[in-house]
């Protein structure tokens, strides 16, 4: 028993990186628990899964048989890694494999991308390095990783085990999922449907969540695959963790004092808007459809939504009962269109139009 236990122990310092290098004779040197929980959320979750994942050196390319650490995935002892059972014909077939358990959205800039889940051969998805784009993944998925984007908003179908975003500036995330991690992002706001605590680590700044505020037609189906239950929502019951390393002169600039990682705040239920999912990014199904938002909005959020219609309603029959002149009717119908064209602009939400209007040439077969 003695002996199997310090095989554990020698199996346990070699994935554990931070702990290779320790000696037992020694003090232990402390590790940051950013360090350990990134570790966790990034090998322990996926391996349950996807044992033949691994983190890439780099991921704003491409995955090739360089950039795999393959040191990791040998449990083989004085023989060759290619007698492996797991991989018999050695790194080409692991990178086959890995190639299976994934599927990337890189590299899109001022752009739209639509995945459905035809399109998806994977269980998980990686959206890397992404900017200024709409980034819609409207299928079930078990991981889901949003890395080193900015100025985007990238929805997520229903992710059944846990979405990691990380690096990311002024980024919307709008996602389904069991568990979410945060780390290391500015500016970004998510809208959470979400049956476990969110985790926020590391260096972060002026984050924002608010209740998950969309649907598609697949929507139930997809949550009900991967056993997401949207009658339990802990969007607003984020658990921040770590401390801001002092000594990482990018994320601890000179100046600022050591402190807990920064947590996010709600985002102020007038500034709640649904997002609209186009609907001709869907086919005709004789299946039962979702129709409406699965996951209940809070009071103050419902609050909000129903005076915004209220108030629109009321417009609407203002401008009904007003008895303008011809002239006067097309300088107010002028002025509306102009300030909800800033509004588009403002707002970013003129990214969508576009991702429409290219959406509609497409499917008329007009270039």
């Amino acid at each position: 028993m003695l002996e199997k236990g310090v095989q554990k122990t020698h199996l346990l310092a070699r994935q554990l990186h931070f702990f290779a290098n320790s000696d037992p004779d020694m003090p232990a040197v402390p590790v940051p628990i950013t360090q350990v929980l990134d570790w966790v959320l990034e090998h322990i979750c996926a391996a349950s899964e996807h044992p033949f994942e691994k983190v890439l050196g780099r991921e704003n390319v491409s995955p090739t048989a360089g950039d795999v650490d393959f040191a990791n995935f040998d449990s083989c002892t004085g023989s060759s890694r290619d007698q492996c059972g797991a991989f018999p014909n050695g790194p080409a077939q692991q990178m086959e494999v890995l190639h299976q358990e994934l599927n990337f959205v890189e590299g899109v800039n001022k752009a739209s991308v639509v995945k459905q889940a035809s399109d998806i051969q994977a269980s998980s998805v990686k959206v890397l390095n992404c900017h200024d784009s709409m980034i819609y993944v409207l299928a079930p998925l078990n991981y889901a990783t949003v890395n080193g984007c900015s100025d985007a908003t990238i929805v997520l179908g229903a992710v059944g085990k846990a979405v990691r975003v990380e690096h990311c500036e002024r980024v919307n995330v709008i996602v389904a999922t069991m568990q979410a991690s945060i780390a290391n992002c500015r500016e970004c706001i998510f809208f959470l449907g979400v049956n476990k605590r969110p985790i926020i680590s590391g260096n972060n700044h002026n984050l924002q969540v608010a209740p998950y505020n969309t649907f598609y037609r697949d929507l139930e189906l997809h949550l009900a695959q991967v056993r997401v239950d949207p009658t339990i929502n802990m969007w607003d019951k984020s658990l921040a963790l770590g401390m801001v390393d002092p000594h990482d002169s990018l994320s601890h600039p000179a100046g600022v004092s050591d402190g807990q990682s920064e947590s996010a705040s709600f985002l102020h239920p007038d500034r709640f808007l649904n997002f609209v999912i186009p609907k001709w990014f869907e086919v005709e199904s004789p299946r039962q459809q979702t129709k409406q938002n699965p996951f209940i909005l809070p009071k103050p959020y419902m609050a909000a939504q129903q005076q915004k219609s209220n108030a629109l309603e009321d417009m609407r029959q203002c401008l009904r009962s007003s008895h303008l002149e011809d002239n006067k009717k097309q300088e107010l119908a002028g002025a509306i269109h102009s300030h909800f064209k800033e509004w588009l602009y403002a707002s970013g939400n003129i990214r969508q139009l576009y991702c429409l209007q290219n959406t509609e040439l497409d499917s008329t077969g007009i270039d």
